[in-house]
């Protein structure tokens, strides 16, 4: 972990950690998106590095009205689902793809 001018650089996941360490790291991430802006960069599915601006803040998040009889997904614990801030959008992205998380204290 490295502190630059109030941003926490992270190193996350390797192919060596155990279910149980990918585990408390997506907690942990998913917290920390929960309480403001993250930066997380990955690897996407096609190979290519994508790095997002996101969060999972109420505050930020936009409105959603609830359907009525729609049926609740099961969470899918291998991704994080996250509202793009730059994008306005939802994205995911796979939990062991994580390159790099940036925090802004």
């Amino acid at each position: 972990m490295t502190n630059t001018s109030h941003n926490v650089l992270l190193e996350p996941p390797s192919s060596d950690w155990t279910e149980e360490q990918v585990a408390t790291f997506r907690s942990w991430l998913v917290g920390m998106l929960q309480t403001g802006p993250v930066t997380v960069t990955f690897n996407k599915k096609d190979g290519t590095e994508r790095v997002m601006n996101c969060s999972l803040q109420t505050e930020l998040l936009p409105v959603q009205e609830l359907k009525e009889g729609a049926k609740e997904k099961k969470e899918n614990t291998n991704i994080i689902g996250v509202y793009d801030l730059d994008a306005q959008g939802w994205r995911s992205f796979t939990v062991k793809n994580v390159t790099n998380v940036t925090l802004k204290l």
